[in-house]
């Protein structure tokens, strides 16, 4: 059987923002469950935290703006990031209707990416769940 390639350039997507801004509401409301004390140091402490995660939020969302990634994938689990590094889909992929996580084993890094339906167009999406399953079933 021959291996199929499929290459992918995806972008921030709505889901991606989304996401991040459920996760942001989720810690920022933690310090809601905080006791309040008059002591001015745990006071300074907690809006200098709250302040920080404002802050690392804010960037990520300014960085996720001009997020993309381009990736070449094969139906064996091999593949190349745009930036010309080799990679291995390693473990089960996580396929939904609403996104697709695996990992990429580089050179000496293991990284997760996750990838949004809205992300691609439907044909492109099922053309990667498709060919991540291929992966899966050529290792086994």
């Amino acid at each position: 059987m021959d291996v199929q390639q499929h290459s992918f350039d995806v972008k921030s997507s709505h889901g991606q923002r989304l996401s991040l801004a459920i996760i942001s509401a989720i810690c920022l409301s933690s310090f809601i469950v905080w006791p309040y004390l008059e002591n001015s140091v745990y006071l300074a402490i907690k809006y200098l935290l709250i302040c920080v995660c404002v802050c690392f939020f804010i960037w990520q969302f300014h960085r996720l703006k001009s997020w993309h990634c381009r990736f070449v994938i094969c139906s064996d689990g091999t593949g190349k990031l745009e930036s010309q590094r080799n990679f291995v889909v390693i473990n089960k992929p996580f396929i939904t209707p609403f996104a697709v996580m695996f990992d990429i084993q580089l050179q000496n890094e293991t990284k997760r990416l996750v990838i949004w339906a809205d992300m691609l167009d439907d044909t492109n999406y099922r053309n990667l769940c498709r060919l991540l399953q291929l992966s899966v079933q050529a290792r086994s």
